[in-house]
């Protein structure tokens, strides 16, 4: 078909012949591709996130890979840092600022053979300290496995600098890291304490002249100098936090996160369970991080700053005593079991369960289950009501002291109102928010031991004593709770017991701090010091402390108890949990319905002369200590009568 000229010169008025697009098509496009863009940026970010956590949990898993191999290789697990004291006079590495001097190997470089990095290790020299000039090279390296990249701190531009001296001539560079490997969920200071500051699952600490040795460990599956196996580890290895994530410092001066570094924050988690400030992942109280340069840090930022950077510390500490799980993950932290496997974990997760997934020494049963039932368990509890406990049958009015086939006696307390938490007269810190004082109702009458149960009492019942400061009539100690509670199963078995009527148990923590207070209201007048002539025999903080002698020697309180707050500390029936007292049943509270540490007192008030949350003297109840023991509640099926 011909087509003419005129018609090709002049188309159709509905035609459109151009050579490129309107501005108001680049509008229209630019419109449409910004609110695609808007809608899509959460997705993309999220995506990007998602990205970052697989990088982060890769990275975890050629860790686990890596520590697997070592242990293959060597049969035991590498220290979480190797500590010299060869150029040391003072053997207290753990409060000395000069690593310098005393750092050499961490976990980090012991594993470099046998990870992505292994060309590495030939750089590293083991026989000098990390400070040193010979290992510059491989400590300012930021080693592609020890960085997650969801942490904008963790670059070349924010190595960390340690300063030796107050001076600011000479420093150490030092390039950040996103892994610990878990020292320990235990309290910082050294087990097992006094009658006057318990600790009771506490570090482990060695210092020796002859031969010169420094050993400093808790309950994690590494120490300073110290090394565990496999074998050593009763929790299951699915159940067991092998490395933790962390973040790393958000200043030159900021020593955490520094993969390099053998030294708690830096490349170790520790002391960041349920008897300290730090307890359970990106802990955001003020005081939470015990770390170096802290103070500096709060003069750079303030304590508000570190705070919107959810990086806390307390500001008065100036050495690296404690440091939690940290990461910049929405809501939680990444973490690494010794199996191998990673698992994301809640900043809401139990502060107790949290504890016991980090301790080498948790029985295997306690978390047999694993841990997805242990933290649905949780939430269930947690969210349910503690129902009181029914009081006992009547038993007469004119009775007041029992005294069993064992010549145990026991007193008579009566029903009353208290204040329970009041704080100690001359303790002007405020109240921990979650542990209030609170009104509560003991509805009826008990009968407790008017002495700490003793040796002699305890080995004719289970025919073993395995105290520690040794005398019949002195209070048994060094028993776990699981044997306190046996040991009144047993005696309430006795066919004299049974013939009574009688039954025996642990008293609750309300039980046990009403007897304390004697029925006073008020509160108990507190010093530090040891008051000249004091016949109480309290040791609840009072220095010095006294020794564990035999029971009885000092005055009974207003209800004829013996040593309440004197001699050694005592179990009570009670799981822990930091806030209970702001949840608890005013009517005869029994303790939160489940747990994985145990209560114990040996004072009027859970946090005594602690400005900080700490609660050294709870325990796991499988521990002892040889300053804990207990005395118990009868009870009795039958009417006492005369």
């Amino acid at each position: 078909m011909n087509v003419s000229s005129t018609a090709i010169q002049n188309p159709s008025p509905f035609s459109v012949s151009r050579d490129g697009i309107t501005w108001l098509e680049v509008l229209i496009v630019l419109t449409i591709f910004g609110l695609l863009s808007t809608l899509c940026w959460p997705y993309i970010l999220s995506l990007r996130e998602m990205s970052r956590v697989s990088s982060c949990q890769y990275n975890f898993r050629q860790l686990g890979n890596a520590l697997n191999s070592y242990h293959d290789t060597y049969q035991t697990l590498p220290c979480a840092a190797v500590w010299t004291t060869s150029q040391m006079e003072s053997l207290a590495l753990h409060k000395s600022r000069r690593f310098d001097v005393y750092a050499q190997a961490n976990w980090a470089l012991a594993l470099l053979p046998y990870t992505e990095m292994a060309n590495l290790a030939d750089q590293f020299h083991a026989e000098s300290t990390i400070c040193d000039s010979q290992n510059e090279v491989i400590r300012n390296i930021s080693h592609s496995s020890m960085v997650c990249p969801s942490d904008s701190f963790n670059n070349p531009e924010n190595n960390y600098t340690f300063y030796p001296a107050d001076t600011l001539d000479v420093g150490y560079s030092f390039a950040r890291g996103n892994y610990a490997i878990n020292g320990g969920s235990h309290c910082f200071d050294p087990f097992p304490g006094s009658t006057a500051f318990l600790v009771g699952d506490g570090a482990s600490l060695t210092m020796s002249r002859d031969p010169k040795e420094f050993r400093y460990s808790g309950n994690g599956i590494a120490g300073i100098n110290t090394h565990f196996s496999f074998e050593d580890c009763t929790n299951g290895l699915s159940t067991l936090v092998a490395f933790d994530e962390i973040r790393a410092g958000i200043h030159s001066i900021d020593p955490r996160g520094v993969w390099a570094l053998g030294q708690i924050g830096g490349s170790i988690t520790w002391a960041h369970g349920v008897n300290g400030d730090a307890s359970g992942p990106n802990n955001q109280e003020p005081r939470s991080d015990d770390i170096l340069n802290c103070g500096d840090l709060h003069e750079l930022f303030g304590a508000e700053k570190l705070q919107k950077l959810e990086m806390p510390c307390v500001h008065y500490i100036d050495t690296n005593f404690q440091a939690t799980s940290r990461s910049t993950h929405a809501g939680g932290v990444n973490v690494l079991m010794l199996d191998g496997s990673t698992r994301f974990i809640s900043n809401e997760i139990a502060p107790g369960l949290w504890h016991v997934m980090h301790s080498r020494k948790t029985p295997t049963e306690v978390l047999e289950q694993g841990l997805d039932h242990e933290m649905k368990k949780m939430v269930e509890v947690n969210s349910k009501p503690v129902s009181k406990q029914p009081p006992p049958n009547a038993v007469s009015t004119n009775i007041q002291e029992i005294e069993n086939s064992l010549g145990m006696r026991f007193l008579r307390i009566p029903a009353g109102c208290f204040l329970m938490g009041l704080p100690d007269s001359g303790n002007n810190h405020k109240l921990p928010e979650e542990a209030p004082a609170h009104e509560v109702t003991i509805t009826h009458d008990f009968f407790l031991g008017c002495y700490e149960t003793t040796q002699e009492q305890y080995a004719t019942v289970m025919q073993h004593n395995l105290s520690f400061h040794k005398g019949e009539n002195f209070p048994v100690e060094q028993v776990t709770w699981h044997q306190a509670v046996e040991f009144c199963r047993r005696l309430s078995q006795l066919p004299e017991e049974q013939s009574a009527g009688r039954s025996y148990r642990l008293p609750t923590e309300a039980e046990w701090e009403y007897a304390c207070r004697g029925g006073s209201k008020e509160p108990y007048k507190w010093s530090v010091q040891r008051r000249e002539n004091d016949q109480t025999g309290a040791a609840a903080g009072i220095l010095p402390d006294l020794p564990v002698q035999s029971v009885g020697q000092y005055s009974p309180n207003e209800f004829g108890l013996y040593d309440m707050r004197g001699n050694v500390w005592e179990w009570c029936s009670d799981w822990f949990r930091r806030d209970y007292y702001s949840v608890s049943p005013s009517l005869d509270p029994q303790g939160p319905a489940h747990g994985y540490i145990k209560v114990v007192r040996g004072s009027d008030w859970t946090f005594v002369g602690e400005g900080c949350k700490l609660s050294t003297p709870m325990m796991p109840p499988w521990e002892s200590v040889r300053f804990v023991g207990f005395r118990v509640v009868c009870e009795s099926t039958k009417p006492i009568s005369n």
